[in-house]
């Protein structure tokens, strides 16, 4: 009997930090739904990812609850770079090469992120601190953007996916032995489809039924 090794269970893998960011947008039976809505869920994640610190989090939370413009500016940055990410994992999954418009993209946000080293005096005055000098949000967004080149530049391109789930479109990679998973779950996405299949089966085979008992 042969062994499907689509339908045994995958092992836990650690999401790479650009498919983590890129699945805050969700597709629920194709409905997107949206898991930072306001800069302060996009601080949050970008807390619990080690991307801003503590300080760095209560600092941006508030200077940008002070400038509502600002803070929408800096929400579309960031969804922005998601809808780059989005659109390199499908044409990835189809075997074809991101576009060079967005590899220009890509590489305009990781600019961005650029930051150095300061050595200063402390607030008390007495002892030194080196300090990080740069944009904290525009340096986290290009973290997530250099995921992304690195995994294109270092590990296995041809294993990024996006759910063959057309009301999920949840990205993942694949870290099967035969690198030929389709859905993002087995147990859900995956069974939702032959579900999908075998309905479709029915159905033709009762529509040749009747069209026979004319």
């Amino acid at each position: 009997m042969a062994v499907h090794h689509d339908s045994l269970p995958e092992p836990e893998q650690p999401d790479e930090l650009f498919v983590a960011f890129a699945n805050t947008l969700q597709f629920e039976r194709g409905a997107p739904v949206e898991h930072l809505p306001t800069v302060d869920d996009l601080l949050a994640w970008l807390h619990e990812r080690g991307l801003i610190s503590s300080r760095g989090r209560a600092s941006e939370a508030g200077k940008l609850r002070r400038d509502d413009r600002e803070a929408k500016r800096r929400l579309t940055r960031f969804r922005h770079l998601r809808d780059v990410l989005h659109q390199v994992a499908r044409q990835v999954s189809a075997g074809e090469r991101p576009d060079p418009a967005l590899l220009r993209e890509l590489n305009h946000i990781l600019r961005h992120g650029l930051h150095y080293h300061q050595l200063r005096l402390g607030r008390d005055g007495n002892r030194y601190e080196v300090a990080q000098v740069g944009d904290r949000l525009d340096q986290a967004r290009a973290t997530i953007a250099a995921s992304l080149a690195h995994f294109l530049a270092e590990d296995a391109p041809d294993r990024l996916r996006v759910c063959d789930n057309p009301t999920c479109r949840w990205l993942f990679v694949d870290r099967s032995p035969t690198g030929r998973r389709r859905w993002c779950d087995m147990r859900t996405c995956g069974n939702q489809a032959k579900v999908a299949r075998f309905r479709a089966r029915a159905r033709a085979e009762a529509a040749s039924r009747s069209d026979t008992s004319v």
